[in-house]
């Protein structure tokens, strides 16, 4: 009775992650990513023993998380979709718990757990975004937190077991997504930075990999007699080939993009700085980015308040924080550099390391003995707007326009007679309409114009097709001439800011 009592919190804190986080995918009205189509299609080879014709989907070798749905999907009888939004429920449960945890290792008490809820539930990028699209994100990110939890368990008190349950959590995170790896890897370097009269230097290092270091010992008689090369390892060789990759986007893209900024956009008598004002932009990016994925309560907080979150927070447990929040940041400029793009979600770690700090501060500004500054009093009346802006943005209904593809669809199919078919360009709108998996990637305007001269067209009674407002798209619309081939434009919808649109066009006869 006492051990329930003393986890009431955590209780009520999982209830309200749990009906928060089905809210959401209630208003989501079903809504998918293009990647989740390709982990339901391997899931549906999964559940029926076709395991080579499911790591043969478009390529992707990363099966653990459709391998959980297909085994949600075959044990309870529901759907695949349905099994996905039941892991990612849990997922964020698993989160929730984690961060909690986060906190109480850090030396917080119940105030700060429950102030790293709310921060975390009022973050609307997490949480109101990207629920349903970062399904496997939320996965490898769940993982992660709690191997942190055992990895700063291990540097307080020096205990194999949560050593060895530091790199089972973190290869558990690996298996979903491959920065996992980096984390295994790089994080223990940690231990340099602590003094511990736990373990010695010695033990702080090597402990944290004894479970890389058997596997290292034991390869050269793995890949003897199973003749592996590099290629057999799937994503893992990007460990090996990553910084070859961020090279080679160097030297293909980034070099003629900043030539364009040094004749073109800085000029004369900046010319010499392009090369600086280029890396600036693009670690301004990432940084801005880092600081803003969970929302910007948690980062004014913490920054507010950073001496005292410097001082409160158990002494090792800010240390592998503080490094987790540094790793995090570089694998954010390393994915950028790489394909010169970066997901607020590949970040979100970051952002969860703020939560933690932010509840501190919070608790700092809210039960300190003293009068607070009218400045902090300001501050604490702005990220409280924040978090409450952002917890019912979360929660309350999308916009109609949100819901454009699917309201699409819908439209199309009321009005197919038995018999009759629609193509629909958009890979969405085909999952949508129930259609069997093609790709989960858009038709392109070239494979359109092949339909058209090849006459594939005319078995259809609708075509749906996926298009956005700017000029040269209207022109390649125009160019397919629908028209002509006994089409004509019936309906349009219009999503976010009218921005994207669907033109849906019937065959007259």
């Amino acid at each position: 009775m006492t051990t329930h009592r003393k986890n009431l919190l955590v209780y009520l804190a999982l209830v309200l992650s749990f009906l928060t986080c089905l809210r959401v995918l209630w208003i989501q009205h079903g809504w998918i990513a293009n990647d989740s189509m390709l982990y339901f299609e391997m899931a549906r080879h999964f559940s029926v023993g076709e395991f080579k014709k499911a790591f043969a989907v478009e390529g992707f070798t990363w099966g653990l998380y459709p391998g959980l749905i297909a085994l949600v999907h075959v044990v309870s009888g529901l759907s695949l979709q349905a099994s996905a939004n039941l892991l990612i429920v849990l997922f964020f449960m698993l989160i929730v718990w984690g961060l909690m945890r986060m906190v109480s290792i850090a030396g917080g008490n119940e105030h700060m757990q429950s102030y790293a809820v709310f921060l975390l539930l009022g973050a609307g990028y997490i949480v109101g975004d990207v629920l349903p699209m970062a399904s496997r994100d939320l996965g490898y990110w769940a993982m992660i937190i709690h191997a942190i939890n055992q990895l700063i368990l291990f540097y307080q008190h020096g205990r194999w077991r949560s050593a060895l349950n530091w790199q089972g959590l973190a290869l558990l995170a690996m298996l979903f997504r491959i920065e996992g790896a980096v984390h295994l890897l790089v994080l223990p370097l940690v231990g340099f930075f602590i003094s511990s009269t736990a373990s010695s230097t010695l033990q702080r290092i090597v402990m944290p990999y004894v479970l890389l270091i058997f596997a290292a010992l034991l390869s050269p008689l793995v890949v003897l007699l199973g003749h592996i090369n590099l290629d057999d390892l799937g994503r893992v060789k990007e460990l090996v080939t990553g910084l070859s990759d961020i090279k080679a986007n160097i030297e293909q893209n980034l070099v003629r993009r900043v030539e364009v900024m040094h004749i073109h956009v800085i000029g004369d008598p900046f010319r010499e700085y392009a090369w600086f004002t280029f890396l600036l932009a693009y670690f301004s990016i990432t940084t801005l980015k880092c600081l803003s994925v969970a929302g910007w309560a948690p980062t004014l907080l913490a920054w507010a308040e950073r001496r005292t979150v410097k001082k409160s927070v158990q002494p090792v447990a800010y240390r592998v924080l503080f490094f987790w929040l540094i790793i995090s940041w570089l694998i954010g400029c390393l994915i950028t550099f790489k394909v010169n793009l970066l997901s607020p979600r590949y970040v979100a770690l970051f952002g969860f390391v703020l939560i933690v700090f932010a509840s501190f501060a919070l608790y700092r500004l809210l039960h300190q003995k003293t009068t607070i500054s009218l400045a902090k009093k300001l501050l604490l009346g702005l990220t409280g707007l924040i978090v409450i802006a952002g917890f019912i943005s979360n929660i309350k209904p999308k916009h109609e326009s949100f819901y454009y593809e699917i309201d699409a669809v819908h439209y199309v199919q009321d009005r197919l007679n038995p018999g009759e078919q629609a193509l629909y360009t958009s890979a969405k709108q085909r999952f949508y309409a129930g259609a069997p998996f093609d790709t989960r990637f858009d038709y392109d305007w070239t494979d359109l114009q092949k339909r058209i001269e090849a006459g594939n067209i005319q078995q259809y009674r609708y075509i749906s097709i996926k298009s956005d407002i700017y000029p040269a798209e209207q022109s390649r619309l125009s160019d397919l001439n629908l028209q002509s081939h006994g089409f004509q434009l019936e309906k349009t919808f219009s999503g976010h800011k009218n921005k994207k649109l669907v033109l849906i066009f019937r065959r007259k006869n």
